[in-house]
């Protein structure tokens, strides 16, 4: 079988080819990192940008694109499930120590926020897709 090593190549590409592993890899390191930096007291967590809702947003947002680069062949559906329940659990968890539910809830939405911005370009050029295409 013949691949096409290339980035922006229209053939198949190799499971384990870097690229491939390196998708994997950033998909991991995002999640590891969400997990630790939502774990952390508030005081050791690095302000990358002043609003903690744009932190949340751009976590889910980088750690969804790994995410969808890391498995390919899932269905959309299916991973983006796997995002919602990941940060309901993940803001939930801040229940057990305390916190209010208020704010749980916009960091929640921030959450989703940042898994909408990164499907939805897929979502729409698969739209795009289904009108066939005018020659002229």
């Amino acid at each position: 079988m013949s691949y096409d090593r290339t980035l922006l190549g229209d053939g198949r590409y190799p499971d384990t080819g870097p690229l491939a592993v390196l998708a994997r890899l950033a998909f991991l390191g995002a999640v590891v990192a969400i997990v630790v930096a939502v774990f952390l007291p508030p005081w050791m967590v690095p302000d990358f940008v002043k609003s903690t809702y744009l932190q949340h947003f751009a976590a889910f947002y980088c750690a969804a694109l790994a995410g969808l680069a890391a498995m390919p062949r899932r269905r959309l559906r299916s991973i983006a499930v796997g995002f919602f329940v990941f940060a309901t659990v993940l803001e939930a968890s801040h229940l057990l120590s305390g916190a209010r539910f208020a704010a749980l809830v916009d960091n929640w939405v921030a959450d989703l926020g940042g898994l909408a911005a990164a499907f939805a370009p897929i979502i729409v050029e698969r739209f795009r897709r289904r009108f066939a295409r005018v020659d002229r």
